[in-house]
């Protein structure tokens, strides 16, 4: 297996401006990052050029980057993330405006209303004790693995996957707690899906 560079030294490349540095950036990180904005996208040409957008960020932004307030993956995930995020939203905007005027219940108060009733997911995991907000974070957020999640919290994988095991049953408790029960164990039943793989 070809040995990957230190995040030190495909920094250094970077700044220096030697492609390889770049290079070096996609073989250590490429699949996981592209894992994260396949699964905020949702659709595999859109990921390759977010992909493609995000290494040219990383590129030209590389100056933007203080080892002393993140590690390069966790930077690199949210330079891979905002462009993802921006990209949906473009499009979003791109296609409502197309669907505008052929949507006559565009105003209708009650699609409103349905809209605004959906579970606030963000608020549900602010809930959770820091210590498994954090598992979450780590798992969801920023594309880490069980064993990531461990090598870099500094614990046993064995508590990693108990905190996992119980933000799930905390978050299905607070669940049971919302009027729109559907669509929150909908997001819960798709969460816990994805974490037993």
């Amino acid at each position: 297996m070809q040995h990957l560079k230190k995040d030190e030294s495909i920094i250094l490349l970077i700044r220096n401006g030697d492609p390889q540095g770049l290079s070096d950036l996609y073989n250590k990180y490429g699949d996981p990052i592209f894992g994260i904005i396949l699964r905020t996208v949702r659709d595999k040409q859109i990921a390759e050029e977010i992909m493609q957008e995000t290494m040219l960020k990383v590129w030209d932004k590389i100056h933007l980057y203080e080892e002393s307030k993140s590690s390069l993956f966790t930077w690199l995930n949210s330079v891979a993330r905002n462009t993802a995020l921006d990209k949906i939203r473009l499009k979003s905007f791109q296609k409502q405006n197309q669907l505008d005027h052929f949507d006559p219940k565009k105003h209708d108060k009650n699609i409103n209303e349905n809209l605004n009733a959906a579970i606030d997911v963000k608020s549900l995991i602010s809930k959770l004790e820091e210590k498994y907000r954090i598992i979450l974070d780590k798992l969801f957020l920023e594309g880490y693995s069980q064993s990531e999640v461990a090598r870099e919290l500094n614990i046993p994988i064995g508590t990693v996957k108990t905190r996992l095991r119980t933000a799930v049953k905390k978050l299905r408790k607070e669940l049971k707690n919302e009027k729109n029960l559907f669509l929150g164990m909908f997001i819960l039943t798709g969460t816990i899906l994805i974490l037993c793989q």
